[in-house]
């Protein structure tokens, strides 16, 4: 079982240690700036931006953008530890139980990135557009869409 808290900006270098191990082995190195502390707290002070608690320490975050007709899950991310184990899911759910049904969920995930992929389709994601690579980062994007649901 996890907790799921809002971030606080005490939490930025717990967290960014977090993305630092959840992207290790990714062959672009994570999304841009995870690794930064300032940026953690920039994401903080600007978004919704939830902490995953397990056995008393910090595994994860999960970051939401609220547009004014949909949300967008700007990322999410777990511990390497942390990872197949359940939680990721249990964190995505419980983050979106706290916020209005009806309403549309999207995100944006690197084309290469198969295990988010399998990840966001076990999870209810539709993909809705694959984007041109990008010539500066080598790589395009999924985008994908969760269809409104009721909880």
């Amino acid at each position: 079982m996890i907790l799921i808290q809002k971030a606080l900006v005490s939490d930025a270098e717990s967290l960014r240690s977090a993305a630092i191990s959840a992207f290790l082995g990714d062959e672009h190195g994570g999304p841009p700036e995870h690794d930064s502390v300032e940026k953690h707290v920039h994401w903080i002070r600007k978004y919704d931006y939830f902490k995953c608690v397990a056995f008393g320490n910090i595994v994860g975050g999960c970051i939401v953008k609220k547009q004014p007709y949909q949300f967008e899950l700007f990322g999410i991310f777990l511990h390497g530890n942390a990872i197949g184990k359940g939680m990721g899911s249990e964190l995505l759910r419980g983050v979106m139980k706290l916020y209005p049904a009806g309403v549309p969920w999207t995100l944006e995930t690197p084309d290469y990135a198969g295990r988010n992929h399998r990840f966001y389709e076990r999870n209810g994601y539709i993909e809705i557009e694959k984007t041109e690579p990008d010539p500066t980062l080598g790589y395009g994007f999924i985008i994908y869409q969760r269809p409104v649901m009721d909880w």
